[in-house]
């Protein structure tokens, strides 16, 4: 059988380098243990990552549905159009497929190490949670930590199930979320606007969002938003950070924490199947002349009609907004398979500098965070609706730069991250070297 395919028949032992069987209580990998390619996967998905999230962290909320009724310059019109088509979905999608990936891998040392899994996993998801609340609700709402944490939790049970099949349910998980996206889209653009009354533009924090009627897009809303971030102080921050959050996390648990799910399970496939491992080179080849393409065609194709009818438009939208989901992942795993084999092969541009990030991801996400949080934020230098999309972007590329000096920097000094070291101590019991 092609071990490529999908299929009823045992898949093959992994063929993923593992490390030594430890004889007593296991810890992390150490240097010459790490793959080398996911590490640089996970470095570039966070350059991906910061090129999606910058509107998130300079604009309100409502910045992300555009009508076309406010027309962008034409910078930021090309920076949405090239966001859409390049990084939106794909990135944390690779992201997923690495955690999957991962947890599959520490899932098989464990077992081979102790022979359980179950406590180690829940500690580490639980960890994972703890970094993913002071996250969200200190620094930023778009936080993805508490998501993959209860993701986690659920692949936790998942990975008992034989690999085929869990391959099948996490294509089930991504094109069921692509109805999903669709349905409650098109519900959403059905439901009527609140009408826009007389409102108090001097109100904040809490007042700001019951003007507004807790809706994002409301005038009131949006004027309190700006000025908690951009002016203070810290409470109004909160309530917006909070609220939106919330938001979020519905979201997520009604939708794209389901594609989320499902690329979490794909990349434990990936991981039983050695997909990663030295013997499937020409497997990785094949899958990345297959997925790369495809996914790039469609994903410009979504993008130019995204840019034709708008966000808001009916049926499209909430139709494109589905197509989304199932082109980033298929083009997702195009790049998971062409990074992995050029890192293979030593024609990796600039692999060590993505190395150094994917080495501390959990870190350099949050540094993310603090920095382009603190160019933005009250506390900063509050430029939060000052900057345009393409300033953003901008801001997005040197924040990562700076990522990139502290990782090159700190691993030189430290070895293991600041938060991988927490993380490690809350998951093992212990420090543990990198």
């Amino acid at each position: 059988m092609n071990p490529g395919v999908p299929g009823t028949a045992a898949p093959p032992p992994p063929a993923t380098p593992a490390p030594p069987v430890a004889t007593g209580p296991i810890g992390p990998i150490d240097g010459a243990g790490r793959i080398a390619s996911i590490d640089a996967l996970r470095g570039v998905a966070l350059l991906g990552i910061v090129l999606v999230n910058a509107q998130f962290f300079g604009l309100p909320l409502d910045s992300y549905l555009d009508d076309g009724s406010d027309p962008l310059p034409t910078a930021d019109r090309i920076t949405v159009i090239a966001t859409t088509v390049l990084a939106d979905r794909k990135f944390i999608s690779i992201f997923s497929l690495l955690f999957g990936f991962g947890l599959a891998m520490q899932r098989s040392r464990q077992l081979a190490a102790t022979g359980r899994f179950a406590g180690f996993g829940l500690r580490r998801m639980a960890g994972l949670a703890l970094f993913g609340l002071v996250h969200a609700l200190g620094l930023w709402y778009g936080d993805v930590l508490f998501l993959y944490a209860l993701v986690g939790t659920a692949l936790l049970l998942l990975l008992a199930v034989p690999t085929p099949i869990r391959f099948w349910l996490g294509v089930g998980a991504i094109g069921g979320t692509a109805v999903l996206a669709t349905g409650l889209g098109a519900v959403g653009l059905l439901v009527p606007s609140a009408p826009v009354g007389e409102f108090d533009p001097s109100v904040r924090g809490l007042d700001a969002m019951l003007a507004g009627g807790f809706d994002p897009s409301h005038p009131a809303w949006i004027v309190g938003e700006v000025a908690a971030y951009r002016d203070g102080p810290f409470l109004d921050a909160l309530a917006f950070r909070a609220m939106a959050w919330g938001f979020m996390l519905v979201a997520a648990l009604l939708s794209f924490g389901w594609h989320v799910l499902g690329m979490a399970m794909l990349g434990s496939w990936m991981f039983d199947t050695g997909f990663l491992g030295p013997d499937a080179a020409a497997r990785r080849r094949r899958w990345a002349a297959v997925c790369l393409p495809l996914g790039l065609t469609a994903a410009i194709g979504i993008g130019v009609a995204w840019t034709a009818v708008g966000r808001t438009s009916l049926p499209w939208s909430p139709i494109l907004d589905g197509l989304h989901g199932l082109e980033a992942a298929v083009l997702s795993l195009g790049i998971v398979a062409g990074v992995a084999a050029a890192v293979d092969a030593g024609r990796m541009p600039a692999a060590g500098l993505f190395t150094a990030v994917g080495r501390m991801s959990l870190s350099a996400y949050l540094l993310e965070s603090v920095l382009f949080t603190g160019l933005m934020q009250w506390w900063g230098l509050g430029w939060f609706g000052t900057v345009g999309r393409a300033g953003l972007a901008g801001l997005a590329v040197a924040v990562y730069a700076g990522v990139v000096v502290f990782c090159l920097a700190w691993h030189r000094r430290f070895g293991q991250g600041p938060c991988e070291r927490l993380w490690r101590w809350l998951s093992y019991g212990r420090a543990a070297r990198s």
